[in-house]
């Protein structure tokens, strides 16, 4: 009888590890119902990076030295393949895999960039303007915020917003957990950010730009060592000096505009007020972070700085429902405190009629998409998809259902506080000005505003100071 029961209980261990191996096997991960991208790397060799924090005056840590790895990549809904890419041939097939992202990129799943050797259509919508080399693999399917920020996005009607899919991933062979298969930010005039090919730019304002090669400053920025101007496009490979001292220049001029009142000659005021408007609706907290897209669409003089489409959406909802985003707060984070606090009111006209022209609608098509979204199939299928990415990676993750409930709750209780504090803004705009020390408040004779005082003369509150 003892020999029995050791035979019984020696059979449901075995059971149980059997059982805990095969929920990460591909057979069963393909019946959860969401797309599955599998990533073979040539030879098994895996992608790599190192890691670097920050120079003392700027903030963060991220990934360097990240080795592309050669791969094939075949996405297939259950058993039906719908794309592959073919093992991997340069400039004919194939793809390269490397570690993506900042702080994203320090924890064990890692969001991975994919270059195609020849473009397609990840998602396969079915139409040939869609194909493009660059993708990416995020990790933000664990969350609705991406999701939520992207429709948002839409909303707001900003030049672009990327397409995505939730998707399971292995790694040669092994499950990685639920991303996003989603659009980068690239130049594409067919359907990503549309700037001239020949003389178009896409730049970042960028906390990590100590770990490019490449990057500038302007004198907004210069006095903080915080930030500084990456490439988008033209890669920074490609960057020749001349394109270089010309963006840099028209940034600065549309600083020293902003500052002195006269930036719609620089600036599309509207969709500076847009990108700003979404992050105060969605109650961003991180005003510092990376991510932040300056466009324009060629060299020419009636071409303007343009905000592109919003992307980093960790830091949404929280804020205090009563608040703004934090860009109203942060000085040298960016333009939105100087575009408030100035004597032409074009900026704040503008903010305030955006959100009186979409305050009706907005919460109903916001609260809608977020019920309809969270009673799909695909959210069903998300929600089995998180279920094994906890076991995998040992976290706690919220379900679906409770992502969407919070998200809602936010936008009903958020949304009318929004229209209380954007009136009161409009009625009177200097009750909104944010107080600072003196000291923020000094400009060279350029109309920048200085915070390394030396010896020389300076303005103050319109007057003119020496400092001996």
């Amino acid at each position: 009888m003892k020999k029995f029961y050791i035979t019984i209980l020696f059979s449901f261990i075995l059971f149980d590890n059997l059982s805990s191996q095969n929920i990460f096997d591909i057979k069963n991960v393909k019946t959860l119902g969401l797309q599955t991208v599998e990533i073979f790397t040539k030879d098994g060799e895996m992608p790599t990076c190192d890691y670097m924090d920050a120079p003392e005056g700027s903030m963060g840590s991220t990934c360097i030295n990240q080795n592309k790895v050669p791969c094939r990549i075949i996405i297939s809904l259950s058993d039906h393949i719908l794309y592959d890419s073919g093992e991997y041939e340069d400039k004919v097939s194939g793809a390269t895999i490397k570690i993506n992202g900042n702080t994203s990129s320090l924890h064990d799943n890692k969001p991975y960039k994919i270059k195609l050797q020849k473009k397609a259509d990840l998602l396969n919508r079915g139409e040939s303007k869609y194909e493009d080399k660059n993708w990416r693999l995020l990790k933000d399917a664990r969350t609705l915020n991406t999701i939520i920020g992207l429709k948002v996005n839409e909303l707001l009607g900003l030049p672009w917003t990327p397409a995505y899919k939730p998707c399971n991933v292995f790694l040669n062979n092994e499950y990685q957990g639920c991303y996003l298969l989603i659009e980068s930010v690239e130049r594409n005039s067919d359907c990503r950010l549309n700037v001239s090919k020949k003389s178009g730019y896409i730049i970042e304002r960028d906390p990590y730009w100590w770990s490019e090669n490449k990057y500038f400053s302007t004198n907004y920025f210069e006095p903080y060592k915080g930030y500084r101007w990456t490439w988008k496009y033209p890669d920074e490979d490609d960057v020749t000096v001349e394109q270089e001292k010309y963006i840099q220049s028209v940034i600065n001029k549309a600083e020293e505009s902003i500052i002195q009142g006269n930036y719609e000659k620089y600036i599309d005021v509207t969709s500076f007020a847009k990108w700003l408007l979404a992050h105060d609706i969605l109650g961003t907290w991180d005003s510092g972070g990376s991510n932040l897209y300056v466009m324009k669409y060629d060299d020419s003089e009636n071409s303007l700085l343009q905000m592109a489409n919003l992307w980093d959406f960790d830091t949404i909802f929280r804020m205090p429902k009563e608040n703004f985003s934090r860009f109203h707060d942060s000085t040298y984070d960016f333009y939105f405190h100087d575009l408030f606090n100035n004597v032409n009111t074009s900026f704040s006209d503008v903010y305030s009629k955006l959100w009186n022209d979409i305050k009706v609608s907005f919460l109903s098509d916001i609260t809608s998409f977020i019920n309809d979204y969270s009673t799909s199939d695909e959210a069903a299928a998300l929600q089995s998809s998180r279920e094994l990415y906890s076991k995998k990676w040992n976290y706690e993750l919220k379900t679906v259902k409770e992502d969407a409930e919070t998200a809602v709750k936010w936008f009903n209780e958020h949304l009318p506080l929004l229209d209380i504090m954007i009136s009161q803004m409009v009625s009177n705009i200097s009750s909104y000005k944010i107080s600072k020390p003196e000291n923020d408040f000094i400009y060279n004779l350029s109309g920048m505003r200085n915070t390394n005082i030396k010896k020389g003369l300076y303005i103050r509150n319109g007057k003119k100071y020496i400092m001996k």
